[in-house]
Order: structure tokens, then C-alpha cells, then sequence
């Protein structure tokens, strides 16, 4: 979040996966965490930099050190492989998501199990925290924003045909997504959408709100 680190997470199917972190101004490796003996599907980094959380298809969210690379804790919760994962700002919560909707958020320091989401009917894409609340797409299409003090649903809509494949909130708070309608949206918090990007040529899987411009890319590798 401060720029000045860049983290990755990846691997190869049921053979490995791990998450490296880098200082950005130096280029040098600073952290490796992991020893998955399948793929990294999610990971974030919490705000002070002291642990990573993955999660993939052995339905584990891990909880890694990252002085040493030790484990701090493994969370069996999910029902299917963990498909999203992210810290709030602020460093107090943690959520993590699976293949079958379910949505879990934690405690980040004691990784204790705060409260499930349940509203979405197939997998979840990703995550993204604003103080209070969290934002969650799925593969149903729809993007659902959530109060983490009571679990309540506050607003649910339907963003991409087909299914949605990313969403995160801007600084001033809209909210930006993509998905397989091959589009990526801006929207505010009631579900209205306030512009959408002309199709690109595949799926879109990753948009970025900088001022009044929306960088997208897609299935190709293609940056609009």
C-alpha cells in the first residue's frame, strides 16, 4: 500500500506454490514464504508487512511470518479451494473467500474467525476492504457490499454478465470492477454504474481507477 514493496504469489499445479516479496527501489528479494505443495491462488500482505495470508486449492488459509518464513497459523474453514484474500487498511480484520462463495472474515492478529458472508452462489473472484466495509465479487456476476460489524448485506447487484473478475475500492470510495462481459465499470456504492468501458477483446481481469482514467487488461495480456 505504501509502494515501497511488491508482492507475488503463484506456482505450479499440484507441485508447488509460494509468495515472494520484494523492496521496490532496490529490486532485491526480501521475503519467501510458503512451501504449498500446490499453487498460490490468493495472498495479501497486512499493512505492517509482518505476515502474509494465502490461501489455494488444499482449502487452507495460511498465515505466514514473514521475518522468517514461519508459520503462524493454518485456518480450516473453507469448503473449497481459497480463491481470494485481502487485509483491511487498517490491519484489524482479514477476509478469505472460496470457489463455493463462502466468505470468512478474521481477526487479522489472532486469525479467530469474526463472522461469515453468505449471498454469493458460486466463486468468489476477489475482495477489497473500506473501513466498515467489505466488497466481494463472484462468478455469478454479481457484487455484493457487506457491513463486517453485523455480517448484514447492504447492497447486491448484478455488475457483469457471465461473471464478475475483480473489484476494489477507489481512495474517495467508488468502486471499480471487471469481469467476462469483457468490460470494466465504475460504480458508487448504491450499484450505479457511472461508466463502462468499451468491450476489449477477451475477459477482463484486473481494472485500476487513477483520477478519470480506468487502465484494464485482459485474458491476452492486452493494457487499455
Amino acid at each position: 500500500r505504501d509502494g515501497q514493496v511488491l508482492m507475488a504469489g503463484g506456482g505450479i499445479g499440484a507441485k508447488s506454490g509460494r509468495v515472494a516479496i520484494w523492496n521496490v527501489p532496490t529490486g532485491e528479494r526480501v521475503a519467501t514464504v510458503g512451501t504449498e505443495v500446490d499453487q498460490v491462488l490468493s495472498a495479501d500482505l497486512s499493512p505492517d508487512q509482518s505476515t502474509v495470508a494465502l490461501g489455494g486449492p488444499n482449502r487452507l488459509l495460511k498465515l505466514y511470518n514473514t521475518k522468517d518464513g514461519s508459520l503462524k497459523k493454518s485456518i480450516k474453514k473453507h469448503t473449497d479451494w481459497v480463491t481470494a484474500v485481502a487485509y483491511s487498511a487498517d490491519g484489524g480484520y482479514g477476509a478469505s473467500a472460496d470457489r463455493a462463495g463462502g466468505i470468512t472474515v478474521w481477526e487479522a492478529t489472532s486469525g479467530e474467525e469474526a463472522i461469515t458472508l453468505t449471498g454469493h452462489k458460486s466463486a468468489v473472484t476477489a475482495l477489497a476492504f473500506l473501513p466498515g466495509l467489505l466488497a466481494s465479487a463472484s462468478l455469478d456476476g454479481s457484487i455484493v457490499l457487506w457491513d463486517i460489524s453485523d455480517g448484514k448485506e447492504l447492497k447486491k447487484w448484478a455488475a457483469h454478465a457471465g461473471g464478475a473478475e475483480f473489484v476494489d475500492f477507489t481512495p474517495d470510495g467508488r468502486i471499480v470492477s471487471c469481469g467476462r462481459d469483457r468490460t470494466a465499470k465504475v460504480w458508487n456504492q448504491e450499484g450505479k454504474a457511472l461508466l463502462t468501458t468499451a468491450p476489449m477483446g477477451e475477459i477482463t481481469l484486473r481494472a485500476v481507477l487513477v483520477g478519470d482514467t480506468v487502465v484494464a487488461g485482459d485474458w491476452t495480456g492486452k493494457v487499455q
